[in-house]
């Protein structure tokens, strides 16, 4: 995918490493909906990784969102994984190096992100050059919408939720979560989108909230309503169930693990993996995944939590290899691009160059 002799040029160059923890200004934070359908502006707060590397008189920096309710994701921890990982990363390292070094998440995606935003600047060329990136093609969005009672989402929905700026009728697709509450419950809610989006592209996503009765018995009822992919219908304990289940459309779950050694057990049961760059541990991981997920024939959905512009920028690489891709809400922090690329309905992947952005 890349050419191994000019990596290993530019991992060559010692590095100087600063990074720090940005809080999201309070006005943004509260407008995000936390993780899986945790109430807005709840938790500890959104906040952003910045990783800035410096070396050979270039710099290049990545971001990654940290999670309110992830303890993964809490400012201390990514703060000691990245001081012991430091010793490592000054002479001068790969991305590929990076998985002896940091373990998937935040903190290794931002890493990743800036050594490669570092390597672009050094020898001129952009990422997606220097990954060898297939063309850019139009990719479907999908919008997520907001866990509410049916009652809060038909306001939400009749005031344009789910359409995204200059939307038109039935697009972008919707990502729907289900699982909260009771069977009615779920109904209800698909009964919701349908009223007002009757013929958007609609995934449900269930995040393991089901089991394996409730599932035969909202699969006829998702298909009732045009339902064309659902994620993560049952806990991974209980996930054996899908191994002989007839389905009517694909079934795909999220990758537990940052790296392709999971897939094995995944193919057995799902269609599809769902897979996002803060999650895995970076564009580099991301894009070995996705390659061997397709090579295996899975869909792949590329996800990602809120994100700034120069994280969502880095995801738009890797979407040349996804069949479906999440976008976003926006999160600006103290220093960050002031444009953000926000694309309602399609997204070229990857983007055309934007330096001042990233890579």
């Amino acid at each position: 995918m890349f050419d191994p002799v000019l990596l290993r040029s530019l991992a060559a160059t010692p590095l100087r490493v600063q990074y720090a923890v940005l809080p999201v200004p309070a006005p943004v934070s509260a407008r995000v909906p936390g993780p899986e359908g945790a109430p807005a502006g709840a938790g500890r707060g959104w906040a952003v990784l910045r990783v800035t590397l410096h070396g050979a008189g270039a710099t290049g920096a990545g971001e990654a969102t940290l999670l309110p309710y992830a303890a993964a994701h809490g400012h201390d921890a990514v703060r000691a994984q990245l001081a012991a990982a430091e010793p490592g990363l000054t002479p001068g390292v790969s991305p590929l190096e990076l998985p002896g070094l940091l373990p998937p998440g935040p903190a290794r995606s931002a890493v990743d992100s800036a050594l490669w935003d570092l390597f672009a600047e050094r020898s001129g060329l952009p990422v997606r050059a220097l990954l060898g990136l297939r063309r850019p093609r139009p990719l479907p969005g999908i919008r997520t919408l907001p866990l509410l009672p049916t009652a809060e989402l038909e306001a939400e929905l009749r005031d344009g939720g789910g359409r995204g700026p200059g939307a038109g009728p039935g697009s972008p697709g919707l990502r729907l979560r289900l699982g909260a509450g009771s069977v009615e419950d779920d109904l209800a809610l698909l009964d919701a989108v349908r009223r007002h989006r009757p013929d958007a592209w609609l995934m449900a996503d269930a995040d393991g909230a089901w089991d394996p009765d409730r599932l035969h018995t909202m699969l006829p009822r998702l298909a009732e309503h045009g339902v064309r992919v659902l994620r993560q219908p049952l806990p991974e304990a209980e996930s054996g169930a899908l191994v002989t289940l007839r389905r009517p459309f694909p079934i795909i779950a999220g990758l537990a693990h940052g790296g392709a050694a999971g897939l094995d057990r995944l193919a057995a049961r799902y269609d599809g993996v769902a897979l996002g760059l803060d999650a895995v541990g970076g564009l580099t991981t991301a894009l070995a995944v996705m390659e061997e997920a397709g090579q295996r024939g899975l869909l792949v959905l590329l996800d990602s939590p809120p994100a700034t512009a120069r994280s969502w920028t880095a995801t738009l690489h890797a979407a040349a290899y996804a069949d479906l891709l999440c976008v976003p809400p926006a999160l600006s922090v103290e220093g960050g691009p002031a444009q953000h690329p926000r694309h309602p309905h399609s997204v070229a992947a990857p983007p055309a160059p934007a330096p001042a952005m990233w890579g």
